[in-house]
């Protein structure tokens, strides 16, 4: 679906029809609003801070500085988001039990290709997924997600160890950059002016602590855990 997107949108690019239709539509648009017509913006040539495009006309103006800019970034981002690295991660969960009859040759290898450093015996993928299928073609109830498969008591890891692994990486496969946006916003204030010199370790520790703060922590054990480690700090005399 994301290659007949992209093909769809690469050929509306060369279409002058649908960029007419488009214009059009803008410019009846603009009549509404109580303008008269849409005129493109006063250019210089020294000019950096707007869209110089060169252009004879009004509509030719704003398809070189709208239109193809817009189109342009549309196919980026979807090459960028759906590149060869996604559709290895998105061919990965053929592997799931309820739909691993489904898996080609084609999908194994490129499964095999993009998980094979993280495999703890890669040599044996290609058996193991033969006894992966033969095993789950005799089950009458199969997991239909990645959760279900972990936790399920017949994927074994001593016998499936290279899928196991490759499903617990899917299930940690971020699907949204929501986390990556929620550390950053939480960065300025861990990493104040009262904490500008501290260490990577405890920066990291108190990202953690901030960002996961649904977590509840068991402050006994916390403490426990520290006076293991520094014996000699936490030798304290009772006053009484």
């Amino acid at each position: 679906m994301i290659g007949a997107l992209k093909q769809i949108i690469d050929e509306t690019r060369k279409n002058e029809q649908e960029f007419d239709l488009v214009y059009s539509n803008a410019s009846d648009m603009a009549v509404k609003a109580g303008l008269d017509e849409l005129k493109m913006p006063r250019r210089c040539a020294r000019q950096t801070h707007r869209n110089n495009v060169p252009a004879s006309s009004d509509k030719e103006y704003f398809k070189r500085a709208i239109y193809l800019p817009y189109l342009d970034e549309l196919i980026q981002q979807l090459d960028m988001r759906f590149g060869q690295e996604a559709v290895s991660v998105v061919r990965a969960l053929s592997i799931l039990p309820f739909r691993v009859h489904l898996i080609s040759e084609e999908m194994e290898k490129d499964v095999y290709d993009y998980y094979n450093t993280d495999m703890p015996s890669p040599e044996t993928f290609r058996q193991e997924m033969r006894l992966w299928k033969s095993f789950w073609e005799n089950q009458s109830d199969k997991p239909e997600s990645i959760t279900s498969t972990l936790t399920d008591v017949r994927a074994c890891s001593t016998l499936f160890p290279n899928i196991m692994k490759v499903l617990f990486l899917l299930a940690l496969t971020s699907v949204t950059s929501s986390s990556t946006e929620r550390a950053n916003s939480s960065l300025k204030l861990i990493k104040n002016d009262l904490r500008s010199t501290m260490k990577e370790d405890r920066l990291n520790a108190l990202l953690l602590l901030y960002i996961h703060r649904d977590i509840k922590l068991d402050f006994d054990k916390i403490i426990d855990d520290y006076a293991m480690r520094n014996p000699r700090k936490m030798v304290l005399m009772n006053p009484l």
